[in-house]
């Protein structure tokens, strides 16, 4: 493992800019957040909640969640060493309340990974940004079945993410890829970081060396391409089969939404 302490100014210069290059594809992503966290204390009220991060990347959610509740508790879960590593030296574990596990949601056995974490009841949300739609149709099935057993009754999934409209509005998604593809390219001209771009020179750091190697054993260059994005209509009967009651949409810019999901 590398020395987190010794590399802190790489690691929160990587997390600035990791932000900054989301904010490319997400012109309103610190928004999609507060809206996360506003509808997280109405349905899953007080002071401390217990909250699973799927998919954490670098932490986002947790890091933003840890400085709104000072006595909340985050478990940060992903396969990707690099974006881990990074999370972890840049925001630490928040005296003690976040915890990092690395673990592939795309295995039937993940939730066994959180130990005890991993009972069922133990958490008041889950939440995920930016991430579900890299699983396969089944996959997503899974996870969010997985995720319905270790929330308590009552708990709540909020899901942000790229949830396109349904594969027969052809023209109204069409519509949407333009909408987007000329706010990135506005976003590019005034110097914006992309994803590409991003990765190469994450990849040129010295002390990330090893993650990068993990990380290229796990997507071989050429796998990660292409996105399964089922549409946010799957998503929501997806949850509804999981065992959630009561499931919708309570915020979107163009296919960029905020689906809530509740236990009975």
């Amino acid at each position: 493992m590398t020395d987190t302490a010794e590399h802190s100014g790489t690691w929160t210069d990587l997390l600035t800019r990791w932000d900054r290059q989301q904010d490319l594809y997400i012109e309103q992503r610190e928004r999609r957040f507060d809206v996360m966290f506003d509808f997280l204390g109405e349905l899953a009220p007080g002071p401390a909640p217990t909250v699973l991060d799927l998919a954490c990347g670098p932490g986002a959610i947790s890091d933003r969640l840890l400085r709104r509740y000072p006595e909340g508790r985050a478990v940060a879960v992903d396969v990707d060493p690099v974006l881990l590593t990074i999370g972890q030296g840049a925001c630490g574990d928040h005296g003690g309340r976040l915890r990092w596990v690395r673990t592939d949601l795309r295995t039937r056995d993940w939730v066994t990974t959180l130990d005890e974490d991993g009972k069922p009841g133990t958490f008041d949300a889950v939440l995920s940004s930016t991430a579900l739609h890299w699983l396969s149709p089944p996959e997503l099935v899974a996870v969010y079945r997985a995720a319905a057993t270790l929330l308590k009754p009552g708990g709540v999934l909020i899901n942000a993410d790229y949830l396109p409209a349904g594969p027969r509005n052809k023209r109204i998604r069409g519509a949407c890829a333009a909408v987007n593809a000329r706010r990135q390219s506005a976003a590019l001209a005034g110097g914006a970081e992309d994803w590409e771009t991003w990765w190469k020179n994450v990849e040129s750091v010295p002390a990330l060396g090893e993650a990068v190697e993990t990380r290229r054993r796990i997507w071989p260059e050429g796998t990660k391409d292409e996105w399964a994005s089922p549409g946010v209509d799957y998503h929501e009967a997806a949850l509804r089969e999981a065992g959630f009651a009561e499931v919708d949409v309570v915020w979107q810019d163009i296919e960029e939404r905020v689906l809530i999901a509740l236990m009975p």
